[in-house]
């Protein structure tokens, strides 16, 4: 779900609460190898049939549409009895089920469409009916981080929606600061049975006004501020006022509020004692870039860029023109200083340098927003992809819509269509029918109040709702098809806020301003800036965006809770954020309807689903079974690793076997190709850049799920010896003015050393023990990965 600038956008400055950790260190010591548990989604994966035993090798996409697969897999069969395995391929399709959260994807009702194995008696044909019915089992998990890997998707993209690039407006702060959006002009709105303040209805901070003296208190932490104009300035008070700690509690008691006090989880909980951090009110979008002190920035290796070191936000400069670079909401601004006009730049413009980025740097998260990069396109991929969900038709979940008074309708420019505009949930008119989406689910009714039903088939005409309008985002939610039982349905990232820009780069929010609805209850509009979304990419959320939830910022999350500002495991409660990565049907209970665990839930927009959306909610109706956690790609599945025996030829083990779309099997040996001509293999001839891209993509996958995804977690985790923490350590950190190697290169090597133990460890788990692995095929991978650098 997407926020507004009503949800608390908090940078706070580091000098106060990071301490000694700031202080320059030796260098990065190696982080402890992780546990491997990814052997359990390993591929190829043994399949056995009552008289054969078949190798499947990782699947291939050849299209991915919706919740429809269409792939091919080679394979390798040895039937009872035979002396060596025989090479063939299978064409298939599925539906998928597929859970963001722990990145697993299960197929179902896989069909078999073609199988041939040339080698065999009438092409393997008295196998197929055994296959068809083992294979379904064998490769119904999949990890979701290797199919999204796949060059096919490249032509799958989400359409380039029309959003807007307007400037925001820029704060720049060097001291510890909070931006408070105000969701246009304050409106003020009494509290029952409370003479003394009323309050500033359209914020989730809360402001109180005393009605009489007409000054501003905002809750801070622990205590207050006081300004005489809700502008500013905020100073801490002499004295709290009669009352207004228990105004503040009966306020806080109906959860539409933010008390900016981290939360339950926060630890230690900030204090005013410690200092007031400048506080910031907007009521037009804004985005706020908190330095620890001066601006320090610090070289990109192999590139004439520097990058901030000392801020949460992304900001370069380009050496070239001296002109600096922000990222805002994955759009680029330039301008010829910090303080100075900021104007957009098109992700497909800006300069060569930022594609040079090292991926592993901690400036590499942002080369998904530089158009043409591989992350770029990764990004691209990961936003086609559905979040999808059945739905039970019967007991299944249910909607009731809430209304600030009678229903009042308002046009869709554009088109035919009216919607409700004080309405908590998107309610869609179209002729004489009502639509409705909650949580990711279509509903309908004849009535706006209702009695509403889990719909079946949705208008096409709602999937023309434009940009400008502040319901575009329910066009990312589709009905796939229907069963007596069920509706398969599911949408994209388009429904959590990101969207498609025209240069090729994957934006959140719209940049639209949208008009909220502001009566006795205020339902905010999907807004672009003031939430500090940003890019990130690692095995837990994939390529996606992160966006704050109050206090649950990076820089409040430093050193308390390392690597947890990426990590959707802390959705639900303080001190994190939240992702347009979540599974939104998780939030949903079978039996009693949807649970809605905060007023986030509740406000209009994408933002329906917060940081609730994950977190102790039931497990929903369509969860990857019991087992499956997804921290390393992890899980079990019904299909085995290849047995440990000596019915297969040590060469057929490793991955490295591939189907065209032809159906001819091929396998890679080092940097050559050869292609299975029946009994024997012979080099392969004509073009191969096909092969190439599917062997790039498959070993990029074994990378990403061996990486703890440092560019995003170590640049913001705090812990000793990491991130910004080794900064100006000589031959650690990323600065090159205390002596040493310094520089993002040694955090590079470091990095990199760090990968490659974790996906040694994992080819290790897969293949140490197997039949001619320890003394041949294995010890050179051992020898390669362990004492030697990626090549």
């Amino acid at each position: 779900m997407k926020l507004h600038p009503l949800h608390i956008l908090v940078l706070l400055g580091l000098g106060q609460l990071c301490g000694p950790a700031w202080a320059a260190t030796a260098a990065p010591a190696p982080a402890p190898k992780p546990s491997v548990t990814i052997a359990a989604l390993s591929w190829p994966r043994e399949v056995n049939l009552p008289d054969a035993v078949v190798l499947v090798y990782q699947p291939q996409v050849n299209s991915w549409t919706d919740n429809k697969l269409d792939f091919r897999s080679a394979m390798a069969i040895k039937p009872n009895g035979a002396d060596k395995e025989a090479y063939g391929v299978v064409f298939a399709t599925a539906r998928t089920r597929v859970d963001k959260a722990t990145r697993i994807v299960i197929l179902d009702n896989l069909q078999i469409t073609k199988s041939d194995f040339p080698t065999l008696p009438d092409h393997g044909a008295a196998y197929a009916a055994a296959l068809q019915k083992q294979f379904a089992r064998g490769v119904r998990r999949i990890s979701l981080d290797r199919l999204k890997q796949s060059p096919a998707l490249a032509g799958t993209a989400s359409p380039a929606a029309a959003v807007l690039n307007n400037v925001p407006r820029v704060i720049i702060s060097q001291t510890p600061a909070i931006l408070v959006p105000i969701d246009s002009a304050p409106v003020m709105r009494a509290i029952p049975n409370n003479k003394i303040f009323q309050r500033v209805i359209n914020t989730r901070a809360l402001i109180l006004q005393r009605i009489v003296e007409k000054d501003y208190w905002i809750h801070v932490f622990d205590g207050w501020l006081l300004a005489s104009s809700i502008q500013g300035p905020w100073t801490v008070p002499f004295i709290a006022p009669k009352g207004l700690n228990t105004t503040a509690t009966a306020v806080n008691a109906t959860h539409t509020v933010d008390m900016l006090d981290g939360g339950a989880g926060a630890n230690p909980k900030p204090s005013l004692a410690n200092g007031a951090p400048t506080i910031y009110t907007s009521q037009v979008p804004a985005e706020l870039i908190v330095f620890r002190g001066q601006p320090d920035f610090v070289p990109i290796t192999g590139t004439g860029l520097l990058w901030a070191s000392n801020t949460t936000s992304d900001v370069l400069v380009d050496t070239a023109s001296k002109d600096y670079f922000v990222l805002l909401a994955g759009r680029w601004f330039r301008a010829s200083d910090l303080n100075g006009q900021w104007s957009f730049v098109a992700s497909n413009a800006l300069p060569a340098d930022f594609a040079r980025i090292p991926a592993t740097s901690l400036a590499g998260a942002v080369l998904q927003t530089v158009a043409g990069t591989p992350q770029a396109q990764q990004a691209l991929n990961e936003n086609s992809i559905a979040q999808t969900a059945s739905v039970p038709r019967k007991n299944g979940p249910r909607f009731t819509p809430t209304f600030d008074g009678a229903p009042q309708f308002a046009p869709i420019a554009g088109t035919s269509m009216s919607y409700v505009i004080n309405s908590s949930a998107p309610i869609i008119r179209v002729a004489d029918g009502y639509y409705a989406v909650r949580a990711g689910v279509w509903f309908t009714a004849a009535q706006a109040a209702g009695p509403w039903t889990i719909a079946t088939s949705v208008p096409e005409v709602i999937y023309t709702i434009p940009a400008s309008s502040p319901l575009y985002y329910v066009t990312y939610v589709r009905i796939y098809d229907v069963t007596v039982d069920v509706v398969h349905e599911g949408y994209t990232p388009g429904y959590l806020g990101t969207a498609v820009s025209p240069s090729g780069t994957v934006v959140y929010g719209t940049g639209y301003t949208y008009a909220p609805w502001i009566g006795t209850s205020w339902y905010p509009a999907p807004s672009t800036y003031g939430v500090a979304a940003s890019p990130i990419h690692n095995q837990h959320a994939g390529y996606t965006y992160a966006f704050a939830v109050g206090l649950g910022t990076p820089s409040w999350t430093q050193p308390y809770w390392p690597g947890a500002y990426f990590n959707p495991g802390y959705f639900g409660s303080y001190p994190c954020c939240a992702i347009a990565a979540a599974n939104v049907y998780l939030r949903w209970d079978t039996v009693n309807g949807p649970k809605v665990r905060s007023a986030r839930t509740d406000s209009r927009g994408p933002q329906q689903m917060t940081a609730a959306a994950s977190g102790s909610a039931s497990r929903g109706y369509d969860q990857t079974p019991t087992g499956g956690s997804g921290r390393q790609g992890g899980g079990t599945h019904v299909g085995a690793p290849p047995a440990r025996t000596s019915q297969w030829q040590p060469y057929s083990l490793p991955n490295v076997y591939y189907a065209d779309a032809t159906g001819q099997v091929y396998r890679q040996e080092g940097n050559t190709w050869q292609k299975n001509s029946g009994s024997t293999w012979s080099s392969a001839s004509g073009d191969t850049s096909s092969l190439d891209q599917e062997a790039n993509a498959r070993d990029n996958s074994a990378v990403a799920e061996a990486s703890f995804g440092m560019s995003n977690t170590d640049r913001f985790s705090g812990a000793p010896n990491t991130g910004w923490s080794a900064q100006d350590s000589g031959d650690g950190g990323y600065s090159r003015t205390v002596g040493g190697a310094g520089g993002i290169s040694a955090e590079y090597d470091n990095y990199w050393n760090q990968v490659q133990d974790n996906a040694m460890a994992m080819w290790w788990n897969e293949w140490n023990g197997y039949p001619g692995y320890t003394t041949g095929f294995g010890n050179m991978y051992y020898g390669w990965g362990w004492s030697s650098r990626f090549p």
